[in-house]
């Protein structure tokens, strides 16, 4: 992993808002992130998919309530209605902890500074997952993604 790993990886803190770790990943275009405790010791990966489900979840919940209390549907009422539901969605999750949208049952899947590109590969493919964090004494010390991989089996080189 030594020489496969990007080594300078962006961490979020567990107790970091929602909003702010998504405009880092954003800012630094990458989908997802390892997430660290205050002692820096990995908790998960939040990625931005996890951010979307979260939203998606509480969209579904509102839409499964308005029906269940208003007959009308499909007017512009309705639509607006639709709207603020998103709007505040976003909002409830956005200003929550990055720990509170972490999968509940995530496994924490991790690689050690010593293990061989080979295990990385059935790794990703076996979890389906598209980043492992590399850990050494409980700190993170570098990340690997797929899109790594690809870039060093192509034979070209990572973008500065």
């Amino acid at each position: 992993m030594n020489n496969a790993m990007t080594r300078e990886v962006i961490l979020i803190k567990s107790t970091q808002k929602v909003r702010d770790a998504w405009l880092v990943m954003m800012e630094a275009d990458i989908s997802g992130a390892p997430v660290v405790d205050d002692n820096g010791q990995l908790v998960g990966v939040l990625s931005t998919t996890d951010i979307f489900r979260e939203i998606l979840d509480r969209v579904v919940k509102a839409k499964k309530l308005r029906e269940a209390t208003v007959k009308e549907a499909g007017t512009e009422a309705g639509d607006k209605e639709e709207i603020r539901e998103l709007i505040l969605a976003i909002r409830a999750v956005i200003d929550n902890p990055v720990g509170s949208v972490l999968p509940k049952d995530q496994k924490i899947l991790c690689l050690s500074p010593e293990d061989s590109l080979d295990r990385a590969i059935k790794m990703l493919a076996e979890h389906d997952v598209n980043r492992l964090p590399v850990v050494k004494g409980n700190q993170v010390v570098g990340i690997i993604t797929r899109q790594d991989i690809i870039l060093i089996v192509s034979g070209k080189a990572r973008p500065a």
